[in-house]
């Protein structure tokens, strides 16, 4: 019997403001017959086809030193015959890398970063071969990955199989590393660019992330994890690995507090893939298939939950404040309540339906679409509080996840999609059809008192107080009134002009003014900011005034009248009950661990 292929991938970027990867890819041992060089056209994590191959060039093959024909096959796949078994291949290519984000790759004098979907191929079927990848760099660079090294060198790493090869992205250059230990197991910290980042600070918050984390699982599943930071002029997100991130965050995204805030949920909910995603996940969510889109009902179980969970451990570490923590939960019912698309488009809808609409967003995707991240997260918090308070607060739905793990993450296979609902029954000893129903698989509407009353709690909607000052006592600076609202969301273009972005399908503008149309006037006075359209309209109107809306709609001028009405409440609070039992304040402890803080006079 002949012995299986052996594949190794050389990565040279050593020409790096070129923008371009020099790959060869040497294969030793191809038995006789077709041979099929396939590309991913997406990338794990990131629910959108991007068609790598796009980017690739070049592309020539030697067998047993003699250059043979390549054929195209399909977009992201390429042929080519060899004559006799134990054939010795060379796979020669360029990839063009200069395109800065999570799940692309990047290039230029300052480092090279590249996921693993975009430069490196599958040989036929041998996805489960060992493939060996060396990195050529310029002098004085050197590599953070996911990757285990070989033979304590630097440049020489290993992947156990194709899906591990594709999942461990790689940040090549003069990048800040720094180390720190949990559990004996080194996690590094791989920084490119500046900002006004404590680089070690950071560290210090993400151990506390790690071991809140691994504090609910029980252990982490790993010999050592790598988080790759880029800092740069925009944010770029994250995406999750099987043993490694890559995060991108504004470089001036580390101050005040409420931007370090929103920096360290991100960290926190890539981490938290490491179990909910990565090993934690339905069927169809791998082994991949890399040449289709995939489909599940569950993205908001996956991400959603993903959220939820960042931020609750973020409470746990002692990194949030309770009041930190309840307010990034009002905040993000009042996004949700804004969106009209959440009577449209239910949570299983948004999962399946992610790869043409979630990544691919337009003027109306308010109106008709809801996110499984923002809506998974809230669903997130009502499940646990529904669960603690069904089981007197002995399990919540970490719980849920736990099992999960225990049962199918931990032997690496996915779970049938029925398993979730069947996992949370199972945990809370009854039956949760109508909750699933209700709120994973229809529209109805979360009635948020309810859940957040499981822990003494309550939610205030009210509004901005458009008369109150900036010096003005904090109690004048909202309003229970509601106040009179266009129904649009406007924006100044690049142009200077006040564009409007969303026109809201309960808004009383809904079938008048249009996404695009360019706003000059209010009653015939020029406006000429988002703020000066807010103000004239909530200070100078009432609800039920007609206003006349002077715009140009490509090109015309048109004068529109629109009849005010109601807007959403802009302003939220979780606040105490006046009065919690005891079953409130031990759930509202178990649940936030902080004792619970009553009302204030």
């Amino acid at each position: 019997m002949s012995s299986m292929p052996t594949f190794h991938f050389t990565v040279d970027c050593r020409k790096p403001g070129s923008h371009v990867y020099h790959m060869t890819l040497a294969i030793q041992n191809l038995p006789q017959g077709k041979h099929t060089l396939t590309l991913p056209v997406w990338t794990p994590g990131a629910y959108e086809v991007q068609d790598f191959a796009r980017h690739l060039f070049d592309l020539t093959v030697e067998v047993d030193g003699k250059a043979v024909e390549t054929y195209h096959l399909t977009k992201n796949q390429w042929g080519f015959d060899t004559y006799q078994d134990g054939a010795q291949v060379t796979v020669q290519y360029q990839v063009y890398a200069f395109l800065l984000g999570v799940d692309t790759s990047h290039m230029d004098q300052s480092h090279a970063y590249f996921n693993g979907a975009q430069l490196f191929f599958l040989v036929d079927q041998y996805k489960e071969q060992p493939a060996d990848v060396s990195i050529q760099a310029p002098p004085g660079w050197h590599v953070s990955t996911g990757l285990d090294m070989v033979d304590a060198n630097p440049f020489h790493y290993r992947a156990s199989n194709y899906d591990v090869l594709i999942d461990s992205p790689a940040e090549i250059g003069t990048h800040r590393v720094i180390t720190f230990m949990v559990d004996q197991k080194p996690h590094h910290l791989a920084i490119w660019g500046h900002g006004n980042e404590d680089a070690d600070k950071l560290a210090r918050d993400l151990e506390a992330i790690v071991k809140a984390q691994r504090d609910l699982f029980g252990g982490l599943p790993y010999d050592h994890y790598t988080f790759i930071l880029h800092l740069t002029d925009r944010g770029t997100g994250g995406l999750e690995h099987l043993n490694s991130t890559t995060c991108g965050t504004a470089r001036f995204a580390y101050r005040p507090r409420k931007k370090y805030r929103r920096a360290l949920q991100l960290f926190s909910h890539e981490f938290f893939h490491l179990w909910n995603v990565k090993r934690i996940h339905p069927e169809m969510l791998g082994p991949f298939d890399y040449n289709r889109e995939v489909y599940t009902h569950l993205l908001w179980a996956m991400e959603g939950f993903t959220d939820y969970f960042a931020d609750l451990t973020l409470r746990h570490s002692g990194l949030f404040s309770t009041k930190e923590y309840l307010e990034n939960l009002a905040d993000n019912i009042k996004a949700y309540e804004k969106k009209p698309g959440r009577l449209v488009q239910s949570l299983a809808e948004s999962s399946f339906d992610t790869w043409i609409k979630l990544y691919k967003p337009d003027e109306d995707s308010p109106n008709r679409t809801i996110s499984y991240y923002l809506k998974g997260d809230l669903v997130g918090s009502c499940l646990d509080l529904e669960i603690r308070h069904r089981t007197q607060s002995q399990y919540g739905l970490d719980e849920v996840l736990r099992r999960l793990y225990t049962r199918y993450g931990q032997h690496q296979v996915g779970f049938p999609e029925s398993v979730y609902q069947e996992t949370v029954e199972e945990v809370a000893g009854s039956s949760f059809e109508d909750f699933f129903k209700d709120y994973i698989n229809g529209t109805t509407p979360i009635p948020f008192e309810t859940f957040l009353g499981y822990a003494g709690l309550t939610l205030e909607r009210t509004y901005k107080n458009p008369e109150a000052e900036e010096d003005d006592q904090a109690e004048t600076k909202t309003t229970a009134k509601p106040l009179p609202w266009l129904g649009v969301d406007a924006a100044l273009a690049d142009n200077r002009a006040l564009v409007v972005k969303v026109s809201y399908a309960d808004g009383p503008a809904a079938d008048l003014l249009n996404a695009g149309d360019h706003i000059l006037a209010i009653n015939g006075y020029q406006v000429a900011t988002d703020t000066e359209l807010k103000d004239r309209i909530t200070l100078d109107h009432n609800i039920g005034d007609p206003v006349e809306v002077t715009v140009f709609r490509r090109g015309k001028l048109e004068t529109i009248s629109v009849v005010l009405s109601a807007a959403p409440p802009d302003e939220m609070k979780v606040v105490p009950l006046e009065a919690a039992d005891d079953s409130q304040k031990t759930l509202y402890k178990a649940w936030l661990r902080a004792d619970w803080e009553p009302a204030k006079k």
